[in-house]
């Protein structure tokens, strides 16, 4: 009974055998009067290899037949027409010409090859279309990578931010208002809330601004154009440092801060601060939006949603960081509005010094890491 059932066993696991010792494929281009040949032959008769592998021979001396060989090497694309013929032998995506290259590579090539099927010249080149296009995203993940959003580079441009003129004058000049009418404490909790105004606004600005450059497919060459942005907007500081006044300048524009003054003379509580930091905000967007367009850019090319958010977050806290330090300086006695805005008037040309030279760094790291 049990050597039966030992014979059924056999005989159920000859299939699976005879499956996983199934021959690895190439095919064969030679011709009879070729003396290359001969040596290929002599070799694949020497050493097995026709008992190990299963070899499609095509004698290639016929039209037909080297139309068919000029298809294959049609397909691979490097090879010169002077440089055709035969010994040729293909498998996979790979081929083999010449004797000396056949006899020298054949076996170990073959064995790190699928050779599942008969290679044609369809197959090889939709195989070898797969691998360009694998190499590529490759190459677009490392590119992706090499320029990634480096966290210094976030924190630069905050800062540049955060010293903008504009945004600093704009503080000053609304705790003033409120200490004058309702004293140090208003003063504080309105200082406050105008930096949570400016911060969540310019979050929910800033998170817009991804959206529509991700839905709209925009990140291409993003990087590429965030870092002409980013000379752009260094360039037009480096012109308020030896220029300032004149034409145009990186602050609020000079006919809109009539308006700006209007309104925040108007807050004398930390809700009307809190109200007038979301309409002020739309005013600060021509001066300090560029630094965070350069940013936002970069995040929509290389980052995800999840990984965006807590960005945005540092971002924005970073930009209003000098808000809140100028609020507690005040409060605590150490920092009068008055003086504060005369540093601030003095020091004009340092602060556009500062963002001319982050932002033309930026632009000059983030264009030679594109190319």
């Amino acid at each position: 009974m049990k050597k039966i059932f030992l014979i059924i066993l056999l005989l159920l696991s000859l299939p699976l055998f005879s499956f996983g010792q199934e021959k690895k494929k190439a095919v064969y281009f030679y011709a009879e009067t070729c003396s290359h040949c001969k040596k290929v032959d002599e070799y694949f008769l020497a050493n097995g290899i026709y008992d190990k592998y299963d070899i499609k021979k095509i004698e290639a001396s016929g039209a037909t037949e080297k139309q068919l060989l000029n298809e294959y090497f049609d397909v691979f694309g490097d090879v010169r027409t002077e440089d055709r013929g035969y010994p040729a032998i293909f498998f996979d995506d790979k081929k083999l010409v010449g004797d000396v290259s056949i006899n020298s590579h054949f076996v170990s090539e073959m064995e790190s090859a699928q050779g599942a099927d008969f290679s044609t010249p369809e197959s090889v080149r939709k195989s070898l279309e797969e691998k360009r296009n694998l190499e590529l995203v490759q190459v677009t993940q490392a590119k992706s990578q090499k320029i990634s959003v480096p966290i210094p580079l976030l924190i630069s441009a905050a800062f540049v931010d955060a010293s903008n003129p504009c945004a600093l004058a704009v503080l000053i000049l609304l705790l003033a208002t409120v200490m004058a009418a309702k004293g140090k404490n208003k003063a504080l909790l309105a200082g406050l809330a105008f930096s949570l105004a400016i911060f969540t606004s310019y979050f929910l600005m800033g998170l817009g601004v991804y959206k529509a450059i991700t839905v709209f497919s925009l990140p291409k060459f993003i990087s590429l154009g965030v870092g002409i942005l980013s000379i752009i907007i260094g360039l037009a500081n480096l012109k308020d440092v030896f220029w300032y006044g004149k034409g145009f300048i990186m602050e609020v524009p000079l006919s809109w801060r009539p308006k700006m003054q209007e309104i925040l003379k108007k807050v004398t509580s930390p809700l009307g601060a809190l109200g007038a930091g979301f309409v002020v905000s739309l005013f600060l967007v021509p001066c300090s939006s560029g630094p965070y367009i350069v940013i936002l850019g970069l995040m929509a090319e290389k980052m995800n949603m999840g990984k965006t958010l807590p960005l945005l977050v540092l971002y924005n806290f970073i930009f209003v960081l000098p808000m809140l330090i100028i609020t507690l300086l005040m409060y605590f006695g150490s920092a009068r509005m008055g003086k504060m805005e005369a540093w601030r008037q003095k020091n004009l040309c340092f602060l556009h010094a500062i963002a001319a030279g982050v932002m033309l760094f930026i632009g000059s790291y983030l264009i030679y890491n594109w190319i």
